[in-house]
């Protein structure tokens, strides 16, 4: 079984890929594998790091075109299994390893920390979320679809690969292992995320802070 691993990232949040660099992408060893999708400027700086900006520049209200661009790019890889995240969520990746471990990279999957909203149910994906193969070219193919219709490219990331799995017949599969802490409590105490790893063995966690993400991972070594 090999693993990739995709972290969405730009300069703008360089402090955070930083992070991810000298913590937990450490522990992901051959035969697996991660990358970084940001920009140009950290493709051109960054070891495996690919330039998935969208067309008209870096913005928040592009991040389906970049994950798109992401998404055809990770075909190119060797891997059985995806997984995406931002670069602000701290990933225990022995465990996901372990965890994957239980399903089949043959068949068409989609698993990650559910949300519902406007009738689709898609993986929060902050925290993050897994996919194999024939999942990711089935995904891009109706992602492909929405990009001729402006008004479905002004939706979130993970919402938008959502519902183009839900269109291609591709359901969420829920794990409350991969967390995502509401903003608003994490604000007001930092130490959510670091508990979330520690203390209960998630997967994963979202909204994690550099200093936090340095502090699990000196506590987990």
């Amino acid at each position: 079984m090999k693993v990739l691993v995709s972290i969405l990232t730009s300069s703008y949040t360089q402090a955070q890929a930083d992070s991810c660099i000298d913590t937990w992408v450490k522990d992901i060893k051959d035969p697996h594998e991660y990358i970084f999708y940001g920009d140009k400027l950290q493709s051109l700086n960054l070891i495996n790091t690919i330039n998935c900006s969208p067309d008209s520049g870096e913005s928040r209200s592009r991040l389906p075109e970049k994950t798109l661009k992401m998404l055809r790019s990770s075909l190119r890889y060797d891997w059985d299994f995806l997984f995406k995240c931002d670069d602000d969520t701290y990933l225990h990746f022995d465990k996901l390893v372990k965890y994957l471990k239980n399903f089949d990279s043959s068949h068409s999957l989609y698993i990650g920390n559910k949300i519902f909203n406007h009738g689709i149910k898609y993986a929060q994906g902050g925290a993050g979320y897994i996919l194999t193969r024939s999942s990711v070219i089935k995904c891009i193919n109706s992602l492909e679809k929405f990009f001729s219709n402006p008004k479905e490219t002004k939706i979130a990331e993970d919402y938008s690969v959502g519902k183009a799995l839900h269109v291609e017949g591709v359901e969420l599969q829920a794990c409350n292992e991969l967390v995502c802490p509401s903003p608003k409590n994490v604000k007001i105490d930092s130490t959510i995320p670091a508990k979330h790893i520690i203390e209960s063995g998630k997967i994963s966690s979202h909204y994690v802070t550099p200093e936090t993400m340095r502090f699990i991972y000196n506590t987990m070594q």
